[in-house]
């Protein structure tokens, strides 16, 4: 099953993400084969696909997208496969409306990578994301503290471990329906006296 696919599963039954977070005309990052449906939510007018199977330039960038033109920007597991973390996520947020959402799903170290790097199971991958001070791996970088960095509201920040299993170590377990990810929710800072209301 396909990552994207996992989340929604969960994500229907949270209020949060059917009625708050996941709204308006929606981007979806890395969409690939496994774009996010607009019959599974409500309040979404508009899916946008960005990826390079669909003839898009570049995920980090974004350069073909204008300024504040969407009011969610989604990506699932799309991150790790940027070299430039910071870049990506500031360009993503520069895309979307003030007060619009930032939905990210990362694969974390010790869940998929197994606190090994390189990932055994996507040679892609060039970062891992971890939620701990002191990450696992050398290059796993802290993703709610990136997120604190930038000019948002971090609204919701989860480790997901359903189906994960400790004695499965050393497999890569999202082949048998574990998200093991850390998932991000962030609202774009409303400009200085405006008030959200």
């Amino acid at each position: 099953m396909e990552e994207q696919t996992k989340s929604t599963l969960r994500r229907k039954n949270d209020w949060r993400f059917v009625n708050r977070w996941i709204k308006g005309k929606l981007l979806d990052v890395g969409c690939g084969n496994n774009p996010i449906n607009m019959d599974d939510w409500p309040l979404v007018t508009e899916v946008v696909g960005y990826d390079r199977e669909l003839g898009n330039v570049d995920a980090q960038f974004l350069p073909e997208i204008k300024d504040g033109e969407f009011d969610t920007v989604y990506s699932s597991h799309c991150l790790e496969h940027i070299r430039d973390t910071r870049s990506a996520l500031t360009n993503w947020l520069r895309v979307l409306r003030p007060g619009g959402f930032l939905v990210v799903s990362v694969p974390e170290e010790l869940l998929y990578e197994n606190a090994r790097w390189p990932s055994r199971y996507n040679s892609d991958h060039k970062v891992s994301f971890t939620l701990r001070s002191m990450p696992l791996i050398p290059s796993s970088i802290n993703i709610a503290a990136l997120l604190w960095k930038l000019p948002v509201d971090l609204e919701h920040v989860s480790l997901l471990t359903e189906g994960w299993d400790p004695r499965a170590v050393g497999r890569d377990q999202t082949m048998a329906g574990a998200e093991c990810a850390i998932e991000c929710v962030a609202r774009k800072l409303l400009p200085p006296n405006v008030m959200p209301w």
